[in-house]
């Protein structure tokens, strides 16, 4: 074979021998790729579980003198005359287990509400103390004529007192009604009677 005759070759088998490199490169790149492709590793795993997360309702409960509802034994006057009062200390006390705020309402009802009222005065003194029939002590709160209204706010959803702490938690307010001294002679044998209304509330704002 003539010196011509491998030469003529010889750039065929340096193009063949490229390819044959470039398609090990590709087939190798392929092999090392196509585990991952396939997903074949495989990985621990643990998890761990959260429990014991129970949520209950608190409660809201109060009562006044240990009573729900509570009827006022001195706070009566069956046969006042002018100048005449009265006095009771309710305590309100919180028998829940959350704490609370309160707001009270109250006044005057009955056929003869419109002619008394204007001549009974209710004075509420906050921790005051009763010293025969009248408070003493403490800080006056309220203090005005009784209306005719039982839902006048005689301590406001605006003002509410509080927060009184979970059971046993107490606030005593000293109440005391007052018969005017100009109250006139019609009025005798006249009735009217006072309903007040306590409202607690969990919004301590």
């Amino acid at each position: 074979m003539s010196a011509g005759s491998h030469a003529s070759r010889r750039p065929g088998l340096l193009r063949r021998a490229r390819a044959s490199v470039r398609l090990r490169a590709v087939l190798s790149l392929g092999v090392l790729t196509l585990p991952l492709g396939m997903g074949t590793l495989a990985f621990w795993t643990d998890s761990v579980v959260i429990s014991g997360a129970s949520f209950t309702g608190g409660t809201l409960d109060m009562s006044v003198s240990g009573g729900d509802p509570y009827a006022s034994t001195t706070l009566a006057m069956p046969t006042m005359v002018p100048g005449a009062t009265s006095a009771e200390v309710l305590t309100v006390q919180n028998v829940g287990n959350v704490a609370m705020k309160y707001s009270l309402t109250g006044g005057l009802s009955g056929t003869d509400a419109a002619a008394m009222a204007p001549h009974l005065t209710l004075t509420i003194r906050a921790g005051g103390t009763k010293s025969g029939a009248t408070c003493t002590g403490g800080t006056s709160i309220y203090n005005a004529v009784l209306t005719t209204t039982t839902t006048t706010q005689l301590i406001t959803t605006a003002a509410k007192r509080g927060p009184v702490p979970a059971s046993p938690g107490t606030d005593a307010l000293c109440f005391q009604v007052t018969f005017s001294l100009s109250a006139p002679t019609a009025l005798q044998g006249k009735t009217a009677t006072a309903t007040l209304t306590f409202l607690g509330t969990s919004d301590l704002a």
